[in-house]
């Protein structure tokens, strides 16, 4: 009985701590919170973000990352602010320009500051006079895009006309002294092996990294290609030889040479000899060449792939009138 009776009696005592301590702490809480209630004036630092800066120009440095404020505000603002600091932005295109010096006045940046606060608290100091800006000029040109390729074509395929890049060209800006001494801009390596169709890829360009402030109107290029399957003809074609003497007459063996043609079948059949002019220039004979000529295919369709002649060279003989 007797160890009953003090086992209540030692619950009792400890009921009695627990309560206490409940009281003791719900009695810290309200007292924290009458004085995190009450409104203060004191300092605190906001971070500082710079927005707006007007497209022709470019900022050197950062002029002031933080900025030290006195504040009247409520105890609970200032605990916010020590946990997580308040970051502010002043809009760099309200700058003022005097004698070469861009700023943002105290006045500007008062009232830029004020508007960020809520209404809880109030801007009663800050510690700066104005903020000066050191302005990079930047300008802009035009540069032309090469495409570094690398193509194979499939058997009896070529590339119809020219490989297109667009845009072939692009912009840049930034300060003067660096893209100045950027005059073209390549893409990366495209390579393609046994191409046997028409193709459109889109490419990134090598853009120089290193480049501080500088931007590039576009980051790619399409590069496109037409290909078309090509078969080949002959066509015979007269050799002209040319700046004779006057009263003589040359005859070559062969008169007439075979150039071997590649190109779509629409343009092979619409092939005709006088498409096409082999010339021997007679002033090129000399004791070297003894009676021998070169010949050289002065004229052939440009829509054709290739066009290549069986010789290079033929015999004569002179004939005098």
């Amino acid at each position: 009985m007797e160890r009953l009776v003090e086992w209540i009696k030692t619950g009792l005592k400890k009921r009695k701590v627990k309560v206490f301590l409940v009281f003791l702490l719900c009695a810290s809480l309200a007292w924290l919170i009458n004085k995190l209630s009450l409104t203060y004036t004191n300092n605190t630092t906001f971070k500082v973000e710079y927005i707006n800066v007007p497209k022709e120009f470019l900022l050197a440095n950062t002029p002031k990352e933080e900025i030290e404020v006195r504040l009247q505000a409520a105890g609970f603002q200032f605990l916010g602010y020590e946990l997580k600091p308040k970051h502010v932005q002043l809009d760099v295109s309200k700058v003022m320009h005097k004698d070469e010096a861009y700023y943002l006045s105290a006045d500007q940046i008062r009232i830029q500051l004020e508007s960020q606060l809520n209404n809880y608290s109030t801007l009663t100091d800050f510690d700066s006079d104005a903020i000066y800006f050191d302005f990079t000029s930047l300008e802009t040109k035009k540069v032309p895009v090469k495409a570094l390729v690398d193509l194979t074509f499939a058997s009896n395929h070529i590339l119809e006309g020219e490989i297109k890049v667009e845009p072939d060209s692009i912009q840049i800006s930034g300060p003067k002294s660096q893209i100045d001494t950027i005059n073209q801009i390549k893409t990366t390596l495209f390579k393609s092996d046994y191409i046997n169709s028409s193709f459109s890829n889109e490419i990134n360009l090598q853009l120089p990294t290193q480049l501080k402030g500088t931007t590039f109107s576009s980051n790619s290029v399409t590069i496109s290609g037409k290909v078309v399957k090509f078969s080949e003809q002959v066509i015979q074609v007269p050799v002209h030889v040319i700046n004779l003497p006057e009263n003589i007459k040359v005859r070559t063996f062969p008169e007439i040479v075979e150039v071997r043609c590649q190109g779509t079948l629409e343009h092979l059949k619409e092939l005709e000899v006088e498409d096409f002019s082999v010339e021997a220039d007679y002033l090129k004979v000399s004791k070297e060449t003894g009676n021998r000529l070169s010949i050289t295919l002065k004229k052939y369709p440009r829509v054709l792939h290739n066009a290549i002649m069986n010789t290079n060279e033929v015999e004569f003989i002179l004939r005098r009138e």
